[in-house]
């Protein structure tokens, strides 16, 4: 059985396509509920540095979005702000959070997501807390001659 790797720090950059990646991969319904989540599991000073960079560069951002998740999320569900969201110095915290969040995890685990989890890249699977290594140790046959070359005078 293959071991779990241990935790590693991961870039910014990385941070960012785990992100575009996740959602690129997931309906709104449930990036909504993870924006939502994801931002209501960061401080509220850091909210509010987040919201103030992100309204510096959208025509009008709601006033009440640092103080409330579900405002933010609706803020979210514009191309426009999570283009800038990019750009905001403060928001890899954002992106690791919405990544990590439980809709996101849930998704994959037990949502439409579990049906192509096998697929998806292995960082998705141990999110979604799915057993990466295969039952037989990778053995493609279990009946004896088969891969122990006795078919071929080995």
């Amino acid at each position: 059985m293959k071991r779990r790797q241990a935790p590693h720090a991961i870039t910014d950059d990385e941070q960012w396509a785990r992100y575009a990646f996740v959602l690129g991969n997931v309906p709104a319904s449930v990036a909504d509920r993870a924006f939502a989540a994801g931002f209501a599991r960061l401080p509220l000073a850091h909210r509010e540095v987040i919201v103030d960079e992100l309204g510096s560069q959208l025509p009008a951002a709601p006033a009440n979005a640092a103080e409330d998740p579900e405002v933010f999320a609706l803020l979210m569900r514009d191309l426009r702000a999570r283009a800038a969201i990019v750009g905001v110095s403060a928001a890899t915290a954002l992106a690791a959070e919405f990544v990590a969040s439980p809709p996101i995890a849930s998704y994959f685990a037990r949502g439409v997501g579990s049906v192509s989890i096998e697929h998806q890249p292995l960082w998705v699977q141990e999110l979604a807390g799915h057993e990466v290594a295969p039952i037989d140790g990778g053995r493609a046959h279990h009946r004896p001659g088969v891969n122990s070359g006795e078919w071929f005078g080995g």
